[in-house]
């Protein structure tokens, strides 16, 4: 380690202050020490060949590496500061330094020592060391998929690794730190240089490295962004801000900040670091290229998305209801006996089942299509499946928020967040029960219906159960028929439950001749 000088000094070494976490062949690393002593900055000084800033952290460090082939993208104080300049030929720093020189210099005697023959702000360029066997990042216009990083998904792993920081002799400041998000389907990691020099000019130029999870597809984004300090706190005093204190915060100022540099590269992981041969086709990568047809300048997950979008509209449409009284001068909405909100809906399963129209319904009945869907989408490649699987739950649960606060009213958030876990709860108990229900057969398929779908009342009658189980093995055997292809495209379309009435469950067998004829034909109607 640079700054570990005598192996007998206690300190923390390397591996004691790093942080890992693997996902998806996707191994993330962070490492975090104090800022490099003498010995070591004289070392870096002579490989630079520029004086280092006045807090350099040395041996810290942000990595992701792809295990099986050996790709890394790796984020380090040298590597960074070697792509400052470091001849002082950049005519924009050198005319910005002798506009702060000339600004400053009666106020700051022997300014001149900070205005050396390379750029003294310390802006870098470097947008990380990559490693591989093979150039995977090229040229692309695809962009980091912001939608996808906007969803309140669970972050499992967070870190922040400072790299360099200087304070331009009480004039300003730049650093250079990481960020890393990793959630369980992606990862961001972003790398930011900061520079505000005071009275002349701001300055943010960041990086970002995106892997989508399922694909390994990875996106790197590079994005300079700068203008002139006048201008930025003009536009923060504007908007009424208490300028001294967001002036220090980058993320306050970046979005008053014109880009005037920008760059995309990307690659498939799918297509580059998991083919193990020239001729090796991945199954996802033939799925995406089916998806292709469709949208060709789109990769897999992005047009899983639209299409999981979609499908939930599909799903959620089967039993939609509304309250008209939310909407009416004065309107008291109705409630049940359980005190839910009460709806008017209509359709099958409000008019022939007689299920009451109110958001747990119409949850219940979207979830059903969901596992319908889902049942399907595990032909899919494991890698694909598990893509699909987690945009088709996710969009239900922006459809379930939205509704909470279109049609209930819940403006709080944390309300909000309560419904949506115990929503997942109730998803998680119905994948288990249907499934079992599909192995183990009809009664017990019935019983997991009667469960979610009928809230376990009394009074269900046979017919009703036997027509929902009937529908929900028919649509599931018709969609097995359909070929990936087609489900990839959105071309789902549910029957009619009521027509399980006049076909299999209108069959009368011998076994329900010896049933009482209040069994067969009592219940809801």
């Amino acid at each position: 380690m640079n700054g570990h000088l005598n192996p007998n000094e206690p300190f923390p070494s390397g591996r004691d202050t790093e942080k890992v976490i693997t996902q998806h062949g996707f191994k993330i690393t962070t490492r975090k020490l104090p800022i490099l002593k003498a010995e070591p900055i004289e070392r870096m000084t002579g490989a630079l060949g520029i004086a280092p800033p006045e807090m350099i952290f040395g041996d810290n460090l942000a990595s992701i590496e792809h295990q099986e082939t050996g790709w890394s993208v790796r984020f380090n104080a040298f590597d960074a500061l070697d792509r400052v300049d470091k001849t002082g030929s950049s005519m924009l720093q050198v005319a910005h330094s002798k506009e702060w020189q000339t600004s400053r210099e009666k106020k700051h005697e022997g300014i001149t020592e900070v205005v050396k023959p390379f750029d003294w702000s310390y802006s870098t360029d470097y947008k990380g060391t990559e490693q591989s066997r093979s150039t995977l990042l090229e040229h692309s216009n695809t962009p980091i998929p912001l939608e996808l990083l906007k969803r309140p998904d669970p972050i499992i792993f967070f870190d922040e690794v400072m790299l360099y920081e200087d304070e331009m002799a009480d004039n300003g400041i730049t650093l250079l730190s990481c960020k890393v998000r990793v959630m369980p389907a992606r990862l961001l990691l972003l790398c930011r240089l900061f520079m505000r020099l005071d009275g002349v000019m701001f300055r943010i130029r960041d990086t970002r490295v995106y892997i989508e999870f399922a694909t390994g597809e990875v996106i790197r984004e590079y994005t300079a962004r700068e203008d002139k300090y006048e201008s930025v706190r003009q536009k923060l005093a504007m908007k009424g801000r208490d300028v001294p204190a967001e002036l220090r915060e980058p993320n306050n100022v970046v979005d008053l900040l014109p880009v005037v540099d920008q760059k995309l590269e990307r690659s498939l992981e799918t297509e580059q670091i998991r083919t193990k041969g020239k001729d090796a086709i991945p199954a996802s990568v033939q799925l995406a290229a089916e998806v292709h047809k469709r949208a060709p300048s789109i990769t897999e997950p992005y047009v899983a998305y639209a299409v999981c979008e979609n499908l939930i509209k599909t799903c959620a449409s089967q039993a939609d209801y509304s309250i008209p009284q939310r909407y009416e001068k004065n309107g008291v909405v109705p409630k049940t006996a359980s005190g839910e909100d009460l709806g008017v809906g209509k359709g099958w399963w409000y008019e022939e089942l007689g299920l009451t129209p109110t958001f747990t319904t119409w949850s219940q009945i979207t979830f059903l299509h969901m596992y319908i869907l889902h049942v399907r989408l595990r032909s899919f490649p494991p890698s694909s499946a598990q893509t699909w699987h987690q945009h088709l739950l996710d969009h239900f649960f922006y459809a379930a928020e939205d509704r909470m606060v279109r049609d209930h009213n819940i403006a709080a958030r944390s309300a909000r967040n309560a419904y949506l876990k115990d929503l997942f709860v109730q998803w998680r108990g119905l994948l288990a029960g249907y499934d079992e229900g599909l192995v183990k057969g009809d009664a017990v398929l019935a019983a997991a219906v009667w469960r979610n779908v009928f809230k376990g009342e009394e009074g269900v009658g046979v017919v009703e159960l036997a027509m929902v189980v009937s529908y929900l093995r028919g649509v599931v055997g018709g969609l097995e028929r359909m070929g990936d292809a087609e489900v990839a495209r959105g071309e789902v379309v549910f029957g009619d439950p009521g027509s399980q009435r006049r076909g299999v469950v209108g069959v009368r067998s011998r076994g329900m001749d010896t049933l009482p004829a209040t069994a067969v034909e009592g219940g809801k109607k």
